[in-house]
């Protein structure tokens, strides 16, 4: 509860006759405002203010009136209550504001000092903000006492004796404390005043604590809160069908008749809980979610909790060692933690429940009663296997046996065993109905059991079932120190480094130079002015007049590891055409075929009889294209090209002869070059 005060002229609260010493907020001889609070000198020596006498006591005062004006206009029903006025003050402590700070500033210190003397006397703190206040008050508490480790008990107890850490349905406490406690670094009340808040999200904004939090903080608390409402979602819409899809057949390994009984055991649930609460599921007040009511997962998981209590084995444990020899039928064991891994879920303490014994002679029955169908006997085996069933429970818990759901369910076990058609045996159907409390119980826990540091739990609106991983926030900044040093050089690597770093199918480094390009004559233009090798994408719509080539896919050209050199005509030595080279690009270079220079006596695509639909572009189509293998034979890469030849056309274009860099050699047939070569 918040109340306007201004009483830092004279506080009443501190303000007790009997008191012999005299408190001023300011210097002495400075001010005639006279003191503010009177308290015993006898209460500060029992509290250890060693700092505060030394620095702040002064002589004995002069004897005094016992009662101003002033102080019988503002207290005028306490005096009238002593006979006897009150004795002078003995002492007096100037306590001023120091001088380099402003006016704001200099009235917060006063109010940080009035609560110092509240703590004392264990009274309400003032001040704009409690954050703030509590913040300053341990800071005072640190100059003004000898015995500093002391502090913090001290103080934690005031503000818990106060009611500052009673948070429900608080948001101004939850936000202050959580302040105060991510100052002082205090994990436990961080966490309870954190899970508070992350259930009051959505009345956070309204006070103004909360942007004085720490971002971190902030962020938390969101992450946490959409965290917590989707987990909410998840368990209501799982208990609408009672975990239907989560023990379904695709994660239990239960066999038919199995499957059968657990089905019959979710009927029987489904029935008792419309008989409570008139339909199933109920819907959550504001009906945006499959999330069930507060109050109906907790009046399940006290149900459930019951159920579990009445039917566990106290004796099995989570190691395999502590639990007794396996004896057949359905592996509990293994389906139990399965389900807690999978939801990341702590296993309970005893994953186990209580399996009847019934004797052999009964289970099995006689050769005579199988043949004949004896009645009296399936009689007999049917009620000792109710008898089993109820000796192998925990039922000596009165308070276990006064819940209702334990109360229905050991009449549904009773029936069951009545049955004729009951095919399962009585230690399978215990165990598959075990399963389904045991999973049932572990979703309950999930959306209402809060953390441990969490102390009231009790009459509050929201739920207090939000994770704490990642939190406290000052040790999630270690993890982040830790995990990279704040002065780590950051490593930045260049294009040579990652290209060699990829592992390109030829080094960069000592890869040999391109061969070069030698313009034929009757070219026009002069050596100075012929361009480089450009990049040309594929898509480039540049005409070749030369012959066509070999034809292959651009998958072949781009895992290629060599260039493809092969000449396109046929050259002899007395020709004075040069060979035109057809050179494939280099790998993991986006490379183009280059435009040749050809001389005017050079055959076109039409001379040689190819016809004008054996020209090609860069520009053509891909499924135009005769796809060839990277072994150079007419097998398609793409495996869809058998039916593409037809019967007479027998004639083959002249495979291309792929050389290496270090292999390559100009042919012979071209004298210049070999001069050019020579020089």
């Amino acid at each position: 509860m918040t109340v306007k005060w201004d009483s830092v002229r004279r506080d009443p609260e501190l303000w007790f006759p009997n008191g012999d010493c005299l408190i001023h907020f300011y210097e002495q001889g400075q001010s005639r405002r006279g003191p503010s609070l009177r308290v015993s000198l006898e209460d500060l020596e029992a509290c250890n203010c060693g700092f505060l006498l030394d620095r702040y006591l002064s002589d004995a005062v002069p004897q005094t009136p016992h009662s101003s004006s002033s102080e019988s206009d503002i207290f005028p029903q306490r005096l009238d209550n002593f006979d006897d006025p009150a004795p002078p003050a003995k002492y007096e402590l100037y306590i001023p504001a120091p001088a380099h700070l402003s006016r704001e500033d200099a009235f917060r210190y006063h109010l940080t000092t009035r609560n110092f003397f509240a703590w004392i006397y264990e009274r309400p703190l003032v001040g704009g903000r409690l954050g703030t206040a509590l913040i300053d008050l341990y800071t005072r508490l640190n100059e003004l006492r000898y015995d500093q480790d002391q502090n913090l008990d001290d103080i934690l107890a005031y503000i818990d004796n106060e009611g500052y850490t009673d948070f429900r349905e608080c948001p101004d406490h939850a936000l202050a404390v959580l302040q105060f406690a991510e100052t002082l670094q205090e994990r436990e009340l961080w966490t309870d005043a954190f899970v508070h808040c992350v259930g009051m999200w959505e009345q956070l904004d309204r006070s103004a604590e909360f942007e004085h939090i720490s971002r971190t903080s902030q962020a938390l608390i969101s992450r946490a809160h959409l965290e917590m409402d989707l987990r909410l979602e998840r368990a209501g819409a799982s208990l609408g069908n009672f975990l239907e899809d989560d023990l379904s057949g695709a994660y239990l390994g239960l066999g038919k008749e199995a499957q059968l009984h657990l089905e019959r055991f979710r009927s029987f649930l489904l029935t008792f809980y419309i008989g409570k609460h008139g339909y199933w599921p109920p819907t959550s007040l504001d009906n945006s979610s499959n999330s069930l009511p507060k109050l109906v997962y907790r009046s399940m998981y006290f149900e459930f909790r019951n159920l579990y209590e009445y039917l566990v084995d106290l004796s099995s444990g989570i190691d395999i060692q502590d639990n007794k020899p396996v004896d057949g039928g359905i592996c509990v064991y293994q389906n139990i933690l399965t389900y807690d891994k999978r939801h990341k879920y702590s296993s309970l303490p005893h994953p186990l429940p209580l399996v009847p014994k019934i004797p052999v002679q009964l289970s099995h029955g006689t050769t005579f009663s199988k043949m004949f169908g004896n009645k009296q006997a399936k009689l007999d085996r049917r009620v000792a296997a109710s008898a089993a069933l109820c000796s192998a429970t925990n039922s000596k818990d009165a308070e276990v046996m006064n819940c209702d759901l334990v109360r229905e369910y050991l009449r549904f076990e009773k029936q069951w065993t009545m049955k004729e058609d009951t095919t399962v045996t009585c230690a399978d159907a215990r165990k598959v109905r075990w399963i389904l409390v045991y999973a049932i119980l572990q979703t309950l826990i999930s959306v209402t059991r809060s953390p441990k540091e969490v102390r009231d739990t009790e009459g509050v609106s929201y739920s207090l079932c939000c994770q704490i991983a990642g939190t406290p926030p000052w040790e999630l900044g270690e993890k982040v120190l830790k995990s990279r040093p704040l002065h780590e050089a950051v490593k930045r690597v260049s294009l040579r480094e990652t290209l060699l770093a990829q592992g390109p199918d030829m080094d960069i480094v000592s890869a040999k130079p391109s061969p070069l390009l030698v313009i034929p004559k009757g070219t026009q233009s002069s050596p100075k002015s012929v361009p480089l090798p450009k990049r040309i994408s594929v898509g480039s719509s540049l005409k070749l007049n030369a012959p066509q080539p070999i034809r292959t896919s651009s998958w072949d050209v781009l895992n290629s590891n060599s260039v493809d050199v092969s000449p396109v005509t046929t050259c002899n030595d007395s020709s004075p055409t040069p060979p035109v080279y057809n050179i494939s690009p280099i790998n993991h270079y986006n490379v183009s075929p280059l435009s040749q220079y050809s001389d005017p006596t050079t055959p076109s695509a039409s001379e040689s009889g190819a016809g004008d639909n054996s020209r090609w572009s860069a520009s053509s189509s891909e499924d135009g294209m005769e796809h060839k293998s990277v072994n150079g034979d007419d097998a398609s890469n793409y495996g869809d090209d058998e039916d593409d030849e037809q019967p007479g056309n027998s004639l083959k274009a002249p495979v291309a002869k792929k050389v290496s860099f270090s292999s390559f050699r100009p042919a012979s047939c071209n004298p210049e070059v070999e001069q050019y070569i020579r020089s």
